[in-house]
């Protein structure tokens, strides 16, 4: 598992959406924004039943996240880009876990359409992290 830098960690959290990137039955990449929690090391999303991104963890559950912020001045461009494998989960204690930190952070998971996110009823994404390329999040020292 990848061990993140406590600046990236910052960044993630801080962040209200990632681009989460999946692979189809035939072999196509699949893009769609996710609202995310950064917890013990992992990246989780909420999603619904019979999501296409569902059908390609099942598939092949290579995935990978990026997470930036582009404005100007172009040369203030910061974000991260992790890979690995995503892990579904529907129930337990980790799930509870995550569900409370979604609804912490994104407090629209509170109330109907959104939520409440509860077992058996919206599975949550896990990011396990292998590897990671992040720029622009770490102040370069001033000479």
């Amino acid at each position: 598992m990848y061990d993140f830098r406590e600046y990236e960690i910052d960044f993630i959290n801080k962040a209200r959406v990632m681009r989460f990137a999946s692979i189809t039955k035939d072999n196509y990449p699949h893009v769609v924004p996710l609202c995310h929690v950064y917890y013990n090391g992992c990246i989780y999303a909420v999603t619904d039943y019979g999501t296409k991104k569902l059908e390609n963890i099942k598939y092949n559950n290579r995935v990978a996240v990026i997470i930036d912020e582009y404005g100007e001045p172009w040369g203030k461009n910061k974000g991260i880009m992790i890979q690995g494998r995503a892990e579904i989960l529907e129930s337990g204690e980790e799930f509870r876990r995550v569900a409370e930190l979604l609804t912490e952070k994104f407090p629209y998971y509170k109330r109907e359409p959104y939520g409440p996110i509860v077992e058996g009823d919206a599975p949550i994404i896990k990011i396990i992290p292998e590897r990671a390329v992040s720029w622009g999040l770490k102040q370069k020292p001033r000479r």
